[in-house]
């Protein structure tokens, strides 16, 4: 998890020890509304129905949100959305889908979230890592605390893999952090499933020899590591690989903009076609059969199931750094009672919440 951000005097740190020990888990569709302005549900995790807007399409008080490419965990408990259009941004969202800034972009040339693709957080939650579609088709990294471009050599659009002089990347779009770290690219004009090192940009070679042929919007890891990915446009077929790139399943689908597995062996799979199936979100058999037609209102784009980040609790000067200060900083809050160091949320202070620091203490934070 990342670490917090400088937060002022004791009421913010009561806030940061109040928070809840475990993060929520959203689903979250992305609905284009087919040249309106786009919004974002949420969806039932579980069976893939629409509970409600998550992000409405209310333009501008929802950030202005147009086009969206993509969807990331935030730091604290926030949701990225990344747009493209004009200056291209990612905008900042909080976990009940209220706008609180841009995170990163939204300047001009030269512009570090121009024409995002794609978006992952890295295992350890250090970095935001997007796939662009700009002039080099290069890939990105963002300090996850604050969106701080961090690329290699310094280089100051967060640059951490160069895609042209010769075509290392032509044209990256959908982007996942597998289960061992690396982080997966699917390269459109290379027709490639393309592994790199999120920490040196080094390119680890193909996932699988199988070869793409279309746009592929999404790519969704399951947790029993298997990977599926929607391939639009001249595909048209959702595909579901081993963690070492075997094709294990494949079906038919007229043009999918997502996909994410259930728990119950079935598919959630969107569309913005105007044929065969039509658009929308649809819950769909191994086997490619449609079970159930969830929303057909509107198309339908990337789907993700995003695990919201919490702040560090044991850094409680929120200088990134675990350390004797913040130790005694919770010392200093138990001896006077304050409600901060109320760590179980029992409304008691007492041992309990003395050990309960001390383990986050010596846990620390990634």
């Amino acid at each position: 998890m990342p670490r917090s951000k400088q937060l002022p005097a004791a009421l913010a740190l009561s806030s940061l020890l109040a928070a809840p020990a475990l993060a929520d888990d959203l689903l979250l569709a992305v609905i284009q509304f087919d040249g309106l302005p786009t919004g974002v549900n949420l969806l039932d995790p579980d069976t893939g129905q629409v509970i409600g807007a998550f992000i409405d399409t209310n333009f501008p008080d929802n950030g202005e949100l147009l086009s969206t490419t993509a969807l990331a965990a935030g730091p604290e408990r926030s949701v990225l959305v990344a747009q493209p259009g004009g200056d291209g941004k990612i905008g900042r969202y909080s976990d009940e889908g209220v706008f609180l800034g841009v995170y990163a972009g939204n300047t001009p040339d030269p512009n570090p979230a121009d024409n995002i693709r794609g978006m992952t957080v890295t295992l350890d939650a250090a970095h935001l890592i997007t796939a662009d579609w700009d002039d080099t088709n290069d890939i990105h990294r963002f300090i996850f605390e604050d969106g701080t471009p961090d690329g290699l050599n310094n280089d100051p659009l967060g640059t951490l893999v160069f895609g042209s002089n010769p075509p290392t990347l032509d044209q990256p779009q959908a982007i996942e952090t597998l289960a061992n770290g690396e982080i997966l690219v699917a390269d459109i004009r290379q027709r490639r499933l393309l592994r790199f090192d999120p920490t040196t940009g080094e390119n680890l070679g193909e996932f699988s020899p199988f070869q793409i042929t279309a746009s592929v919007p999404d790519i969704d890891q399951l947790p029993d590591d298997n990977v599926l990915i929607a391939e639009d446009g001249s595909a048209d077929r959702i595909t579901l690989f081993d963690p070492d790139g075997n094709v294990l399943n494949q079906f038919d689908f007229r043009d999918p903009d997502g996909v994410h597995a259930l728990a119950d062996g079935t598919f959630l799979v969107t569309s913005d076609s105007t044929f065969e199936q039509g658009r929308g979100l649809f819950r769909v058999s191994p086997s490619g059969d449609i079970l159930q037609t969830l929303d057909d209102s509107r198309s339908y784009g990337p789907i993700e199931l995003l695990t919201l980040i919490e702040a560090c609790r044991a850094d409680l000067d929120g200088n990134g750094v675990i350390d004797s200060d913040d130790f005694f900083a919770y010392l200093d809050l138990f001896a006077s009672g304050d409600p901060g160091a109320d760590i179980t949320g029992n409304g008691t202070i007492d041992s309990e919440d003395f050990f309960a620091y001390l383990d986050l203490f010596v846990a620390g934070c990634p």
